[in-house]
C-alpha cells in the first residue's frame, strides 16, 4: 500500500483534502480514498445491504475526457451498476462542470451503468447511520483475518430460532473474550443483508436489535 499512498498523495497535488487508508470488510482488501467526502460514502456503500460488489478506486477512460477517477463502481443484488461521483461542487447549468457531467452520464449508460452524483448533503443525510457504521466497520477490521463463519452460523440459528436478539443477547453465546468476534459476525450479516437491525436508529450498544428477514 506505500505505492498506492504515494500516488494517492501525488494526485492530490496542492490540496489540502484527508487521505484514508481503510479496510473495507466488504471486498476483504485496503483502499485509499482521497477525501473525507470519500470516507463518508465509503462507509454508507459497506453499509447497504444491496450492494455484492464494489471497486473504490476506479480509473475510466471516458470518451472526449481522457482518464476519470471516481468514488465508486457499485454492483447490486438486482443487477444494477452504477459510477458514483462525488463532489460538492455547485453544478450551474450551461457551465463547463454540467456538460462534462453530461458527458459522464452518457459515458455510463454506453457501459451499461447509470452516474450517481452525490454531495455532502446527501451522504449525512443520517448521520446515526454514518456514525454508527463506522464502528461497525471498525469491529470488523479488527477482526480480519479470522474466519467469522462460524459465528455467523450460530448467531443466524440464534436469531432465525427466536426472531430477534439485542447485541447484549449474542455476547452471551460464548466466551466473554469471544465477544468482540461475535459483534463482527453480527455486523457482517447484517452487511450481507442475511439480518435487519437497527442501526439506522440508534447508537450502536448491547441494546442493538438484529432481527432475522424473510
Amino acid at each position: 500500500m506505500r505505492g498506492k499512498l504515494a500516488a494517492a498523495y501525488g494526485r492530490r497535488g496542492h490540496q489540502n483534502s484527508a487521505l484514508w487508508y481503510v479496510y473495507s470488510p466488504r471486498t476483504d482488501r485496503d483502499w485509499v480514498l482521497r477525501s473525507d467526502l470519500y470516507f463518508e460514502h465509503f462507509v454508507l456503500t459497506e453499509a447497504d445491504p444491496s450492494v455484492i460488489d464494489v471497486n473504490y478506486a476506479p480509473e475510466l477512460d471516458v470518451p472526449h475526457l481522457g482518464p476519470m477517477q471516481f468514488a465508486a463502481i457499485v454492483h447490486y443484488s438486482d443487477g444494477a451498476v452504477q459510477w458514483h461521483h462525488v463532489s460538492d461542487e455547485r453544478i450551474k447549468p450551461n457551465s463547463d462542470a454540467a456538460a462534462q457531467q453530461l458527458m459522464l452520464s452518457d459515458a455510463a449508460e454506453h457501459a451499461g451503468a447509470n452516474l450517481v452524483c452525490l454531495d455532502h448533503q446527501f451522504l449525512n443525510q443520517n448521520r446515526q447511520l454514518l456514525w454508527n457504521w463506522q464502528r461497525c466497520i471498525a469491529w470488523m477490521t479488527a477482526a480480519r483475518g479470522t474466519a467469522l463463519a462460524p459465528y455467523m452460523t450460530e448467531i443466524a440459528t440464534f436469531i432465525h430460532a427466536r426472531e430477534i436478539a439485542t447485541l447484549g443477547e449474542l455476547a452471551e453465546l460464548g466466551a466473554r473474550n469471544l465477544f468482540a468476534l461475535y459483534a463482527a459476525a453480527a455486523f457482517r450479516l447484517v452487511q450481507l443483508g442475511d439480518l435487519n437491525s437497527d442501526l439506522d436508529e440508534h447508537p450502536v450498544s448491547m441494546t442493538t436489535t438484529f432481527v432475522a428477514r424473510g
